[in-house]
């Protein structure tokens, strides 16, 4: 077992014991009557509980990202980073090669050049045995960055493992309770 820290982050509105109450917020593109909601993006690992794995900076930085006018707040909890029920395209080199197989497979039978990451994993839910609850992913912009540390031959550094990400399909993999760790309100939404 290894106990990791993972935070969510969710737009302030001043209902922190609401949060603590009803969190962690599971992500959806359709409302309870099947409907798309409004302003809604398209869960990019699919429906689920989405965490930044590890780094409160991360959970900081979708807050400045998608809340800076309305303000954010940080919630913690905590999972077990060994568990066989997660899906991990950053530690389980197997899992991250059998996912690239998959997705040039869905590519070949939609006869595209491209495919979403979206429909791969929902693929793999539909037509594999894929029992897993969460999904841990490293998702890097086309400029990837390495840090200064180099090995023998020259041009080669260790990579720079950005921001990673989990979706929990279900809440059975948390680890403790969820709390509110940080307040970022903006100054229109103070109350006095």
């Amino acid at each position: 077992m290894k106990p990791t820290k993972i935070y969510q982050t969710l737009e302030y509105r001043n209902n922190n014991k609401e949060i603590e109450e009803h969190g962690p917020y599971f992500c959806t593109l359709r409302d309870e009557r099947g409907r798309i909601k409004t302003g809604a993006k398209t869960p990019w690992l699919g429906e689920g509980y989405y965490f930044w794995d590890t780094r409160v900076e991360d959970a900081r930085w979708w807050g400045e990202t998608i809340y800076s006018n309305k303000g954010y707040v940080v919630c913690g909890t905590s999972y077990d980073a060994h568990t066989p029920l997660l899906y991990d395209l950053l530690g389980d080199l197997k899992a991250f090669d059998d996912f690239v197989e998959m997705a040039r497979m869905v590519k070949e039978f939609n006869n595209c050049a491209s495919v979403s990451f979206a429909l791969v994993l929902k693929y793999l839910k539909e037509h594999t045995d894929f029992n897993y609850k969460a999904i841990r992913i490293l998702a890097v912009p086309s400029s990837f960055k390495s840090t200064n540390i180099r090995f023998p031959k020259r041009g080669i550094y260790l990579a720079q493992i950005g921001k990673v990400q989990i979706c929990f399909f279900k809440k059975n993999l948390f680890k403790g309770s969820f709390k509110v760790t940080e307040e970022h309100p903006r100054n229109g939404n103070l109350t006095i």
